[in-house]
């Protein structure tokens, strides 16, 4: 029986990478056209021109580009099966939440339930590394049943330490997924299927010897193909590979965003007519070829656990637009807890949910941006990536400003009363320090007397002002019930506010105790339970955390189509610790502002703030960052615990214990959604991240490849790298505030709940 080669046609799409990203819309939409027409207006040849439109996003553009006869032609070539609509709208880093994350794949759902076609049954996974465990159960939930992988190894690698693996990925839920764990894509043209220029040397497939070619015309069958698919042939049954047919990836050209052709239809039937009784080469669409993998081995082994993406670490390239883009997606959410009403109608939420799924997409700047940061194409990439946050995050603050006005917010008038609406998002009740912001002009109010916090029901509240921008915040602890609505006013009735020692070195509520000396925290005790909750010779809470890579060669860690890595060396340099000073103290809470000496910065900072009758500790950390051009990454560590805790990865739509994942995928980082969950038989404790959704656990393995993991010990927050030398953005350099909440709570707390409490504050309305 002859050996039998899918040859799977598409274009890979990375918005921007390339070219400008509105560049890429008009490049997608054409590629999309080019297929389309391909197929309605076939060559002669045996086998048929077929393709597999990588991601709804380029067919989207195409829709929007050639209007309804479009529409209609690109129904009929779907018709043919010879046309393919995958799940998928993009690849992701995985920044987005679960909500987010499963609109990306309701694209191209919808379009399918609308236009009366089989919905989408596989997703195709091109260059990046993983997909998170919850992204497995809303494709399951959607009647997705394939997953194809055609990832790129670059600073990354595949399940099972090798690719060509197939396995069935069992969901959160017990769901099964069918997954091939594919080649990278465009072999198809670097074995010379694809009429063209081919590229010689490594072909990036295991056992298969590199070519001294350089780049070789593909005219015929004959011109490299003939060589080089024998060699593949032979080289992966001498390496044990098991299965009598395989499929492989290709485009018109060898290039991310490459066009579209049918040139290669005449090419196969040439090597079919001379080669075809040995190797057997046909167009495909992928649900033939899962079709055929379900028919031919019938015994494929199940594996569950996350599937980590080595590649969203890119997000830390950009350390600033992150953190606007998880504020955006933060009140996104507050809106979805909060408008009972409708009042934000359903277009402006997906126009908010389709900005942040473009910023997600995991393309994060020119090929060259390492290489050569000083071009204007370069530099207009970055900006339009950046322009995704900022859009993001200015509908969805446009929008909840419509709902505020409805929840209660007044006009901003020349003399407003001191009177506030409070409103609980959750479905649960909620105990929380709220701020009621005053403007400085306001200044000379508080100046003639005492003043207090009463609620509708006359009841007074401790009361503690704190420095705001433009003025000050009155906080105060209140309870809420579920979706409550607290009206609080400030009321001048000679009522003095307590001001408490600042000469102090310790702070004690119900909840924890925390000492602290003239430079470090030295101790937390959760009450509840004694136990210390830092670790042992770990460094101090909120440190700064350097690491660089002096002259180091960015490739040589980056191990190409799975050649050999040289790790460059690196150096660790652990903030200094200069003194701690108390802001203040009384009667909501203490805050305490500890100085770093830290290399490749100016300056740097981490405040705390102890609250009196809440177990909560905030830590944030501040610097104003130095541009380093070697590969660097700045990390801020947390060196605290549950007792004899197991830290648990805060994913989208799931949380699980760290190291719960497929084989040999990424142990060096985790991206998570809210934070970090230390599980302990007597104790639980929650780190949310607001700005940043990295984490290490245990110490710092940027480039380690490490597919094992101890869950316990520190965690460390890495906030900013530049270590890839292409589409990485390489100056991390600016002002930087990364802002983290710790709550300690009982074994059997909710850490949902604590996590979804700290991420989603109570909104504060001031009324007129």
């Amino acid at each position: 029986m002859a050996f039998k080669i899918f040859l799977i046609y598409h274009s890979h799409i990375d918005i921007g990478y390339t070219e400008r990203q509105e560049k890429m819309q008009i490049y997608q939409a054409d590629f999309m056209r080019q297929a389309v027409d391909c197929i309605l207006n076939p060559i002669k040849t045996d086998q048929p021109f077929k393709f597999t439109a990588e991601g709804f996003w380029a067919v989207e553009q195409y829709l929007k580009r050639y209007g309804e006869g479009g529409r209609l032609k690109l129904l009929d070539a779907v018709r043919t099966g010879k046309f393919e609509i995958t799940a998928g709208y993009l690849h992701f880093a995985e920044i987005l939440n679960y909500d987010n994350l499963k609109a990306s794949v309701e694209y191209s759902m919808d379009f399918a339930r609308a236009n009366n076609i089989e919905t989408p049954k596989t997703l195709m996974l091109s260059d990046v590394n993983g997909l998170g465990w919850g992204y497995s159960q809303i494709l399951a939930d959607a009647g997705v049943e394939n997953i194809v992988s055609c990832i790129n190894p670059h600073h990354g690698g595949a399940p099972f330490g090798r690719p060509l693996v197939p396995f069935y990925w069992k969901t959160p839920k017990g769901d099964k997924l069918l997954v091939w764990n594919g080649l990278t894509y465009h072999k198809g043209n670097i074995l010379g299927l694809i009429p063209g220029y081919a590229p010689g040397g490594d072909p990036g497939i295991p056992g298969m010897l590199p070519d001294d070619a350089g780049f070789v015309e593909v005219t015929g069958c004959d011109s490299y193909a003939s060589r080089r698919i024998f060699d593949l042939v032979n080289a992966l049954k001498k390496d044990g590979y098991e299965y009598d047919f395989l499929p492989i990836m290709g485009g018109a050209v060898y290039t991310d965003n490459n066009p579209v052709d049918d040139r290669h239809c005449a090419l196969l039937d040439e090597w079919n007519e001379k080669y075809g009784d040995e190797i057997e080469i046909v167009t495909g669409t992928l649900d033939e070829f899962f079709r055929h993998l379900k028919e031919n081995v019938p015994n494929i082994e199940t594996y569950e656990g996350d599937w980590p993406d080595w590649w969203t670490d890119g997000c830390l390239a950009t350390p600033a637009e992150t953190k606007i883009f998880r504020n955006a997606q933060r009140t996104q959410k507050l809106i979805r807890k909060t408008d009972q009403g409708g009042i934000v109608t359903k277009a402006e939420m997906d126009e908010i949910t389709n900005k942040l799924i473009l910023y997600a997409e995991h393309t994060w700047g020119h090929s060259s941006s390492c290489p050569d940061p000083y071009k204007l194409l370069v530099q207009q990439l970055d900006l339009r990536k950046a322009k995704l946050a900022v859009d993001a995050d200015i509908l969805a603050s446009t929008a909840l400003d419509k709902l505020s006005r409805v929840l209660g917010e007044g006009e901003f008038i020349s003399v407003r009363p001191m009177e506030y609406v409070v409103v609980n998002p959750h479905d649960t009740d909620v105990k929380a320090v709220v701020g009621l912001h005053t403007d400085f002009w306001e200044e000379g109010m508080f100046a003639n007397g005492g003043y207090t916090v009463v609620d509708e029901d006359g009841r007074k509240y401790p009361v503690q002002r704190v420095d705001s921008l433009r003025g000050k915040l009155v906080t105060v602890t209140v309870d809420l019930k579920a979706k409550e609505r607290k009206k609080l006013a400030i009321r001048f009735d000679g009522t003095e506010e307590t001001k408490n020692d600042r000469n102090i070195h310790s702070f004690s509520n119900k909840f924890y105790e925390v000492k602290w000396d003239d430079g470090r925290i030295l101790s937390i005790i959760n009450k509840a339970t004694g136990n210390e909750l830092i670790c042992e010779s770990a460094g101090y809470l909120g440190q700064p955390v350097y690491q660089v890579f002096e002259n180091a060669n960015r490739s040589d860690a980056a191990g190409f189509g799975y050649s050999a890595r040289k790790i460059p060396q690196d150096k660790v340099f652990y903030g200094k610790p200069l003194g701690i000073e108390v802001i203040s103290s009384g009667d909501v809470s203490t805050k305490i502002r500890a100085e770093y000496e830290i290399r490749s910065t100016k300056k740097c900072f981490t405040e705390y703030v102890f609250y009196n009758d809440l177990p909560r500790i905030d830590v944030t950390v501040n610097m104003a960052k130095d541009l380093e051009l070697d590969p660097e990454g700045m990390y801020v560590l947390f060196p605290v615990e549950a007792k004899d805790g197991e830290w648990y990865l805060d994913k989208a739509g799931v949380m699980f214990k760290a190291g719960v994942s497929l084989p040999e995928t990424c142990q060096d980082y985790y991206a998570v959604d809210r934070g970090m969950v230390s599980r302990g038989a007597q104790e639980t404790v929650t780190v949310n991240s607001l700005d940043t959704p990295m984490f290490t656990i245990g110490a710092l393995k940027l480039w380690k490849y490490s597919t094992t993991v101890d869950p316990r010990g520190p965690v460390y927050s890495w906030i900013l790298n530049n270590k890839w030398e292409t589409n990485f953005r390489i100056d991390c350099a600016g002002f930087l505030e990364n802002r983290y909440v710790i709550t300690i709570g009982g074994a059997g707390e909710s850490a949902e709940e604590m996590l979804e409490h700290a991420d989603v504050e109570p909104l504060v309305l001031r009324q007129s």
